[in-house]
């Protein structure tokens, strides 16, 4: 089976190293001093989960035409990016493509689908810590790094199965499952509600512990995504709104998420995910008449960011 890594990040760099040292069909979409270095080197992989290594993919390229068309996508970008990403991997997909968007944000297909031509358009979450280091050199340093992945309608190809089973095979958990919707929405209520709330009161988990209203504030964040998936026809388990709250009364004191710290490290809006995490609740919020004012206020503030 050909499979791509589109965009070789700190997510892209860790499951397509990993693939690449077990299969010698795995292409990587890249470009520039990054995709040089791959190709001249190999990528390097320092992770808590696998080790250090060196893997070297089939191609290393930014040409469509180079790449020829693929068997199964993974598509690691950032969700600003995400129109430009499809606009790119169009050319190297065919009806029988299946593409497994692997960026934050929920039900990513949606966006996804009217972008790309007739394929397989799945959805996919990964619960890892990985960052670029430099040229051609990812680390992850925590998370499981498990990768659900499936169709929204539970009809999925035999190749996700194959995907799965090479994941496996490379040391990164795997699973396809007939409910990617309910786990993709789950994913996105502990990322995204903890991006909210750092907007909402502006500062890492220990100064919105120290916020007179911090807990009802997490209570509704949370709840407003879930209010949100409801009206969409995904229930949560009773018990997810109280383990949230566990979870984010245990964070470490400066813990943020990447979208808080690139806003208030001076970013535009617009060069964050921030219509992809939070742009995108309140618009949902509009689409299904859900109230969601601690997301429609921390989208303010990351909008307000573009003026300063």
């Amino acid at each position: 089976m050909k499979i791509l890594i589109f965009g070789i990040g700190g997510i892209g760099g860790f499951v397509g190293g990993a693939l690449a040292r077990v299969a010698d069909s795995i292409y990587f979409y890249s470009r520039g001093e990054n995709g040089r270095t791959i190709g001249e080197k190999g990528i390097q992989v320092d992770s808590a989960l696998l080790g250090s290594f060196t893997a070297h993919p089939a191609k290393v390229s930014h040409e469509a035409g180079e790449m020829g068309p693929m068997d199964l996508v993974f598509l690691s970008c950032k969700g600003n990016g995400l129109k430009e990403a499809c606009r790119e991997l169009a050319p190297m997909v065919t009806k029988d493509t299946v593409v497994v968007p692997l960026l934050n944000g929920v039900l990513v297909s949606e966006l996804m689908e009217p972008l790309l031509p007739a394929c397989h358009v799945a959805d996919g979450t990964i619960r890892v810590f990985s960052h670029r280091e430099g040229p051609g050199h990812v680390v992850q340093t925590a998370g499981s790094g498990k990768i659900v992945m499936g169709m929204k309608d539970g009809k999925n190809p035999p190749a996700l199965y194959e995907a799965a089973a090479l994941l496996q095979k490379a040391g990164i958990p795997a699973e396809v499952t007939g409910d990617i919707r309910l786990d993709s929405w789950e994913k996105y209520a502990l990322m995204g509600s903890n991006s909210a709330v750092f907007c909402y009161f502006d500062g890492p988990a220990g100064i919105v512990r120290q916020q007179e209203d911090y807990l009802s504030v997490l209570h509704e964040a949370v709840g407003e995504v879930m209010a949100v998936a409801k009206a969409k026809g995904v229930s949560f388990p009773v018990e997810y709104e109280e383990n949230y709250i566990r979870i984010y009364r245990s964070l470490p004191c400066d813990t943020v998420t990447s979208l808080y710290r690139d806003l208030s490290g001076g970013k535009k809006a617009e060069d964050t995910e921030a219509a992809m995490i939070l742009g995108r609740m309140v618009d949902m919020g509009k689409e299904t008449g859900v109230e969601v004012p601690v997301f429609r206020r921390a989208w303010e503030w990351a909008m307000k960011q573009n003026r300063k």
